[in-house]
């Protein structure tokens, strides 16, 4: 995880990447916290049952990411979850495809 952790903070800090996300045990969250806010980063949680997502980068980006987090992360609208497939950056082309079978406007198999 801290070789994950370490390429996400490089990437982010060189800007290749305005967000991150890692899934992670409570019993991890504070050792990694501490990593992110040492190198000048910003995050918020969520749980998800006995783990928690933590979402770091961009303070804009995890702003954005706050105004939504009240819902599991399968259950946000075509909208939200179009949003933050860009910002933690997967591939323009899937998240358009995904955000419009989401919507049923172009079923994809």
């Amino acid at each position: 995880m801290d070789n994950v952790l370490n390429t996400y903070i490089y990437e982010i800090k060189k800007g290749t990447k305005p967000l991150a996300l890692i899934t992670v045990s409570q019993e991890r969250v504070d050792r990694l916290l501490d990593k992110i806010t040492k190198n000048g980063l910003e995050y918020t949680l969520q749980n998800i049952g006995n783990k928690r997502n933590i979402f770091f980068g961009n303070q804009e980006c995890v702003e954005v990411v706050k105004t939504f987090l009240d819902v599991n992360l399968s259950n946000l609208s075509a909208d939200k979850d179009f949003i933050l497939g860009i910002l933690l950056g997967y591939n323009r082309v899937q998240q358009c495809r995904r955000y419009l079978n989401k919507l049923n406007l172009h079923p994809i198999g």
